[in-house]
């Protein structure tokens, strides 16, 4: 037996695509988070059979992995007959598809709001499908909820003119990175300063040392080879005391320099005619 009906939306002038993670209305929530195909089943004992309706919806990518769902669909439906022999097949009698590229509204709702039941989210909405001969609406409403556990959809209403369904979850609350990351970036701020200035001072200290530690053992091999010393480590002894000689020596050379510059020994020694 053949479906009774297929419902296929035709791709239109579309002015959206897909429920889009990067869509700038999407942004302040984390709909990341649940991307994937999400699927709620109903079923419903209709003697001598079972009607089983599966409503599946793509968050962040189309359904495209699903066989009787139209390609490129946000939500899809498919009503499917199970006859009392379960040995046969379900007869697929219903294929409902709401195509990625039909114009969706995105509607954020906040506490305040009068309709919103003391809640905030966003609500995206589907109007006017093509279906068969009959145009078809659609609610999808995020609700954001903190310790919501499992990222499923509740059907809370469809017939046949009108599909709203509901999920409660984190990824609707609203969670602006900018926001979010503004006192990290303030806090770190000072942080990464005094790092570059401490980090600069560290550098010039490890390569003074080093130069200092070449200078004393390079010293000391040169006095040693050169046979001016009797031992390696008596010769490192000769080659420290020289150095530091050189450094009680350093601060009046320096005096002497700056002296000569300025001109104040002159300035001492002859007095003024």
């Amino acid at each position: 037996m053949l479906p009774s009906l297929i419902g296929l939306v035709a791709t239109l002038c579309a002015t959206a695509t897909a429920i889009d993670c990067s869509a700038k209305e999407l942004k302040p929530y984390n709909f990341e988070s649940i991307k994937g195909v999400h699927s709620v089943t109903t079923l419903k004992n209709t003697p001598p059979s079972q009607t089983n309706v599966t409503w599946s919806i793509g968050i962040c990518e189309p359904i495209n992995s699903i066989p009787d769902c139209p390609k490129n669909s946000d939500i899809c439906g498919v009503t499917s007959i199970i006859l009392s022999d379960k040995k046969d097949e379900p007869i697929v009698s219903e294929i409902i598809g709401f195509n990625a590229n039909w114009a969706k509204t995105y509607s954020p709702f906040s506490k305040d709001d009068k309709n919103s039941d003391n809640e905030e989210g966003i609500k995206i909405t589907y109007k006017d499908v093509n279906w068969g001969d009959s145009l078809i609406d659609a609610e999808l409403t995020f609700i954001c909820d903190k310790n919501a556990g499992e990222n499923e959809f509740k059907l809370n209403k469809w017939d046949g003119d009108k599909l709203r369904l509901t999920m409660r979850s984190k990824a609707a609350c609203i969670t602006n990175e900018k926001d979010k990351k503004k006192p990290d970036n303030d806090n770190k701020k000072p942080k990464q300063d005094n790092g570059e200035s401490w980090g600069w001072f560290t550098w010039i200290f490890i390569f003074l040392v080093l130069f200092l530690s070449i200078y004393i053992v390079g010293g000391a091999w040169f006095q040693y080879s050169k046979g001016n010393a009797i031992d390696f480590q008596s010769a490192l002894k000769e080659v420290s005391e020289n150095f530091i000689d050189l450094l009680k020596g350093l601060p009046s050379f320096i005096r002497e320099i700056i002296e000569k510059f300025t001109g104040n020994r002159n300035r001492g020694e002859y007095s003024a005619v």
